[in-house]
């Protein structure tokens, strides 16, 4: 019995199980009747088959939808009802899930199994609007999978799998499928969207900006570098390299984030490049292996600005200062020192002590007498002292005492007194005696003024030490004489100190100097000079170019470093004639760190002005020092992402863009298959700052240097010596500015002469005058005068014509001292409307020479052009904006180009083949419509715009200083290519 009851415990559940089995992919209706266990089992059947084909069918789905949203993206979503269903944030997401969705409805609609009787058919919703379709694209799911996120997962919720039997629905079921499918589009589009993120990114993020910059430095660089050895560059910064640059940069960005580069790409840069550089730079246009060099460093490609360049050095020395500190070493200058370093300061201190106080007489004569008036008389008696009974003086401190007198003083003050009482009169006298012990002491000291460290003197009171001299041996006898004897004597000073009438101050009591002393100190301070002008500082050029660093001040800070060690004082002087050495050798240095601090001053204005004008055009010197920095950090360069192995396979990446190579000229769209008209793929400006002088306006620049609406002398000099090989400008302005160069040479000359006069060199002013021609009579044209003056050549020329006997150096000194203060004043300075049409001529024939190397093949004539034209304007016409101009002050010459790029693919495609299929992802700009709703009509969704970049950098090129500097010769200072604007 219990058996009986056991089976029919268990034979239940065992029913309930498979019931419940099959119900878990069935629900049968039992209003269409109650259908049999056979039947029952014929609908599991379909409904299991069309599970299992809805699988393949959204896996095929959705291989094809990446495959259309690959081929046609959306990036951005149209202002339409059925646009705006896809988000801003996730937009090709959106559209691909859209795309999936309905490639899902589609294949499923093909889809359905039968058994027996019964057919199953899955579906998904239909969308009739746009709230359908943000339904829709909720109800899939898209992420990543495989080992590197190459394949795509998708979940699709809402499949509903209905049986029927005779039209009639006998079981239904939902289901949220999920397959994984070996599509990389979700990686190539994420590759893009880094490239063009790349491609937006500035110069302190990776990507094209940094890398444009790097490549417009190192040709730069490289150019500027060859023109200022001599190569015959007529333009540093031309748009055909602003166009290298940047397709350099695009193809850099395109390895580190597509994995790949067209091949054609790098074939039309490479061509582009030899084309530059055909066109560029001649081979053997100039002796040398000059152009060879330049041609060696840019067939390396642009990339980082080289560290052999970068890392150029300029020894910068205090030749100017210290031209200036030897002048002011002049006779007055010395003579004033001396003084000092031999002067004491000398006076007379003094204590008084007191002894009793008596009185004789009656001060009244008896009651009611009126006092009428009083009379004293006081008599003072002066007598020797022992020193021990008077007081000491108080010496002060540093003070020395030179003589001491100690005094006995006796005061009796005789009072007379008339009285009056009525009638009467009367007259009584009273006497006050009081004695007073005096201490004298005749004191001095070094004068205070003097230019040296306080330390002991050897000998000081004595005639020893240096050259044999009397050091102050002299000294406290005359102070007696001062402060003592000429004042009355010891006596007289004895009573007005007790009469608190002493006159305690200071009186100078000179030396007397050695014979020798001043040649000897000549010789000291020349010695001292030729040191100085050894100590340089070593920094990089650029730097100092850039105003990243002060010249002056890092030669300020070295000086005073080694000062002790300049100054060389010695624990004891060796009397005094040593002291006034080391007096000399302090003024001297005071006056060269003087000079150094002014100039840095002058520095550090000059950079804020600069940098205010580059403000004005939308730069800084903040902008220089970033791409500088960004052309020498290879850490910068993000690597390329390569080859990435996953689910269905290495995913192989190629690259295809439209044009293959960035062009500035107009490309017609039917090359792209894209209609009529054309386009041009790059644009390009470059503003090089400071071209050939003061044409094209380097004003601001000009102006920074000279002055509003003044051009320098060397300047001026040097396009009135290059016009002479050039017909381009009239006589008669060639005349006037000859005349006014003539007139900043005579200028400068009376300045000279004024100081030859100052320094005693000639007998009257006609002399000095005379003294000045025959210096510059070796130059025999005004501007050749002109630029010797600036050069710093003239005033060796005019010392020599001095013949002086000694104090040669010191007088060079001077001369080029105050041939560099003329310069700089506007008598000097040539106006700027007198330079520039004489500069425009020079100008336009400039370009004709530019145009006639570009168009004349022949080697020949090539060099005759360069050479002679070129060239040799190149070496008389300053180039760029020379960094403190001012002869021994001139630390190296600066230019710098503003340059812009914008560039656009029309096509770019990314392909990656996996097996049989591509994924072939493209940008093109195509709008993307879809029928959504299977009414036969496209919605649009969105676009992809075409991939497309802009950027902005600043170029610097900074060379050494000298003649010949660094800029665009060709005459066109803003270069703009034909699509710029």
């Amino acid at each position: 019995m219990r058996l009986a009851d056991d089976t029919r415990g268990r034979v239940p559940f065992a029913l309930l199980g498979v019931v419940l089995l099959v119900t878990s992919a069935t629900v049968a209706t039992t209003q269409f009747g109650g259908p049999t266990a056979t039947q029952d089992l014929a609908v599991d059947r379909a409904m299991r088959e069309a599970t299992a084909t809805t699988q393949t069918a959204l896996r095929e789905a959705v291989a094809d939808a990446a495959r259309d949203a690959a081929r046609n993206p959306v990036t951005q979503r149209a202002p339409t009802a059925y646009g705006r269903v896809l988000n801003d944030s996730e937009t090709f997401e959106d559209a691909l899930r859209v795309r999936i969705y309905l490639a899902a409805r589609e294949h499923l609609g093909a889809v359905s199994a039968t058994a027996g009787p019964v057919t199953a058919d899955p579906a998904l919703p239909g969308v009739d609007s746009p709230a359908d379709l943000r339904a829709a694209k909720r109800r899939v799911h898209v992420s990543r999978a495989g080992p590197n996120g190459t394949a795509l997962r998708v979940r699709i919720e809402g499949v509903q799998v209905r049986a029927s039997r005779a039209e009639r629905m006998v079981g239904e079921k939902h289901v949220a499928p999920t397959v994984t499918v070996a599509s990389p589009v979700l990686e190539l589009h994420d590759r893009v969207e880094r490239f063009e993120e790349r491609l937006d990114a500035g110069v302190t993020s990776p990507g094209f900006g940094q890398r444009f910059t790097a490549g417009m430095y190192a040709l730069a660089w490289v150019r500027g570098a060859a023109q200022y050895r001599g190569a015959p560059v007529a333009s540093v910064v031309g748009n055909q390299h602003v166009a290298l640059a940047a397709n350099d940069a695009v193809l850099g960005v395109q390895r580190a984030t597509l994995g790949d580069t067209d091949s054609r790409s790098d074939e039309a840069l490479a061509a582009a490049w030899a084309r530059a550089l055909a066109t560029d730079l001649a081979p053997g246009s100039i002796p040398g292996p000059v152009v060879e060099e330049t041609l060696d460093e840019a067939e390396r490609g642009v990339g980082r600005l080289d560290g052999s360049v970068r890392n150029e050095t300029v020894d910068v020395s205090p030749t100017a200062a210290a031209d200036r500190a030897l002048a002011a070493s002049n006779e007055t200058t010395l003579d004033r020192i001396v003084r000092r370093s031999y002067a004491v300061d000398t006076r007379v201190v003094s204590a008084v002590s007191s002894s009793g106080v008596t009185t004789d007489g009656d001060s009244r004569p008896g009651p009611n007498w009126t006092r009428v008036d009083a009379a004293t008389r006081t008599e003072r008696t002066v007598a020797g002292a022992s020193s021990a009974d008077t007081p000491t003086a108080n010496v002060p401190t540093d003070w020395r005492t030179f003589r001491r007198y100690d005094r006995r003083v006796t005061v009796r003050e005789v009072t007379t007194t008339r009285w009056r009482r009525g009638d009467e009169t009367t007259t009584t006298t009273s006497v006050r005696a009081s004695e007073h012990r005096v201490s004298l002491a005749v004191v001095g000291r070094h004068s205070p003024e003097s230019r040296v460290a306080r330390r002991g003197v050897d000998g000081v009171y004595e005639e020893r030490g240096a050259l044999g001299g009397p050091n102050l041996q002299g000294v406290p006898s005359a102070a007696v004489d001062r402060v003592v004897t000429d004042r009355g004597g010891a006596d007289a000073l004895a009573r007005r100190a007790v009469g608190g009438t002493l006159d305690g101050d200071a009186v100078r009591v000179l030396g007397d100097r050695p014979a020798g002393l001043r040649s000897r100190l000549d010789e000291d301070i020349a010695a001292l000079d030729r040191r100085v002008r050894n100590v340089s500082v070593t920094l990089p050029q650029v730097d100092v170019g850039t105003y990243a660093v002060s010249p002056p001040a890092r030669l300020a800070a070295r000086i005073r470093a080694k000062r002790g060690d300049l100054i060389d004082a010695p624990a004891t002087y060796d009397g005094m004639a040593d002291r006034t050495r080391v007096a000399v050798r302090r003024a001297y240095l005071d006056s060269l760190l003087d000079s150094l601090d002014a100039r840095a001053e002058e520095r550090r204005e000059t950079r804020s002005d600069l940098d205010e004008s580059l403000g004005e055009r939308g730069s800084s010197l903040a902008d220089v020092r970033r791409s500088l920095d960004v052309a020498t950090d290879d850490s910068t360069d993000p690597g390329p992402v390569g080859s990435t192995d996953g689910l269905g396979g290495p995913l192989g990446v190629t690259v295809d863009t439209a044009p293959s190579y960035l062009t500035l000229d107009p490309v017609a769209r039917e090359r792209f298959g894209d209609g009529a008209g054309s386009v041009t793929p790059l644009d390009a400006r470059n503003l090089n700052w400071v071209t050939v002088p003061y044409g094209d306006g380097a004003g601001w620049f000009a102006r920074l240097l000279a002055g509003p609406e003044r051009v320098s002398l060397r300047s001026a000099a040097g396009t009135l010596r290059a016009s002479g090989r050039f017909s381009n400008s009239s006589a008669t302005d060639r005349e006037a500015l000859r005349g006014e160069v003539r007139d900043g040479v005579a200028f400068v000359r009376g300045r000279l002469a004024r100081t030859l006069a100052d320094e005693g060199v000639c007998g009257t002013t006609s002399d000095c005058r005379g003294v000045v021609t025959a210096g510059l009579g070796r130059w025999e044209t005004p501007a050749a005068r002109a630029l010797a003056l600036a050069n710093g050549s003239a005033a060796e020329r005019v010392t020599a014509a001095a013949s002086v006997s000694g104090g040669e150096e010191r007088l060079a000194a001077t001369l080029r001292t105050t041939t560099r203060e003329a310069l700089r004043e506007d008598g000097a300075r040539p106006t700027e409307s007198s330079v520039s049409p004489v500069s425009e001529g020079n100008r336009a024939a400039l370009r004709g020479a530019a145009r006639q190397v570009a168009t004349d093949a022949g080697e020949e004539a090539t060099n005759r052009v360069l050479q002679r034209v070129l060239n040799r304007t190149l070496d008389d016409v300053p180039l760029g904006l020379p960094v403190a101009p001012v002869p021994g002050y001139w630390y190296a010459t600066l230019n710098g180009w503003s340059v812009s790029v914008r560039g656009t693919y029309e096509r770019l495609t990314v392909r990656s083949r996996r097996g049989a299929r591509d994924t072939t992802y493209v940008r093109d700009g195509s709008a993307v419509a879809i029928d959504v709703d299977g009414n036969g009509e496209r919605e649009r969704l969105g676009v992809a715009p075409r991939v497309s970049f802009e950027a902005s950098t600043t170029v610097v090129v900074v060379v050494p200083a000298g003649n010949r500097g660094v800029a665009d010769v060709d005459g066109t200072r803003d270069e703009r290519s034909p699509g710029y604007d």
